[in-house]
């Protein structure tokens, strides 16, 4: 079947549309109906934020991303740096190289200045999403141990990231997915479109992702959570005297729980509310 679809691809014509990659012939055809606003069978929208345009199939899972200007001299831009979905890519592979997990790029193309790619579904869940589902209170010892293990781990992993000298300047949480079996923790970068890599990343750009990291509402992640996830990127990235140390988990708790509260202000929510956060929001 899939032999007789590449087929039909290839004797096809496609106009504007120009794709690369080692799936190009498979999703062509996917590409020019997604970009005229058609679903093909099989495929959903999944919300996005207003720059892209994001689909899914759920077998074998997929995902097709599509860059929206930001603004009107985005396109003079990209004459020097290269658009949004080829800096995603050649970022992807810059973090493979670096030991990092990211998925597959499976092609990538534009149309008319709109580019675009589609990638691999790995079977993993947002950070984010995950903290929301699995850390509410009560927690039983067993979920305890698991929930330090992973914030450990979570905290090497960004450690690890910034020895490496990579900046990731949308490290959401749900920008970092994570995939678990047991005890056995694997983390995957997405949106990697804005990464930058320094010899020494500065530290106002540190203190940015150690925020962005952190953002948890105090329902889900305890100070002492906080802490561990702190030591543990401390250890790995052990850039900083203890002194410094001190002074810069300050400033970012300081920083991040100043964030949150802003947020339960202008969405005036109560706690109960927080519980019933989509997962998207956190």
């Amino acid at each position: 079947m899939e032999n007789g679809l590449s087929a039909w691809a290839k004797n096809k014509s496609f106009p504007g549309i120009h794709i690369n990659g080692p799936k190009r012939d498979e999703f062509i055809s996917i590409a020019d109906s997604l970009l005229k606003g058609i679903l093909p069978k099989g495929w959903e929208w999944v919300n996005s934020s207003s720059n892209t345009i994001v689909a899914r199939r759920t077998a074998p899972s997929t995902y097709y991303k599509e860059f929206l200007k930001k603004s009107p001299f985005e396109g003079l831009k990209n004459i020097f740096r290269g658009n949004r979905s080829k800096r995603a890519r050649l970022n992807r592979e810059i973090l493979i190289g670096k030991g990092f997990h990211s998925p597959t790029t499976y092609c990538w193309g534009r149309k008319r200045g709109r580019p675009f790619f589609f990638t691999e579904g790995v079977d993993a869940l947002g950070v984010g999403t995950f903290i929301h589902n699995n850390w509410k209170l009560p927690l039983f010892e067993e979920k305890r141990y698991f929930k330090r293990i992973i914030i450990e781990k979570l905290g090497q992993e960004i450690g690890r990231l910034h020895k490496a000298g990579i900046y990731h300047a949308d490290l959401r949480l749900n920008n970092i997915l994570i995939q678990h079996n047991k005890n056995k923790i694997k983390f995957y970068l997405i949106d990697n479109e804005s990464i930058y890599c320094f010899k020494r990343i500065p530290r106002r750009l540190i203190e940015k992702n150690l925020i962005q990291v952190n953002m948890i509402f105090p329902l889900y992640v305890t100070r002492q959570d906080r802490l561990c996830f702190f030591n543990s990127y401390n250890k790995v990235y052990n850039r900083f005297s203890i002194a410094e140390q001190s002074v810069l988990i300050k400033k970012v708790q300081r920083r991040t729980l100043k964030r949150l509260l802003k947020i339960m202000q202008r969405e005036k929510m109560t706690d109960k509310q927080i519980h019933r956060l989509p997962a998207s929001f956190i």
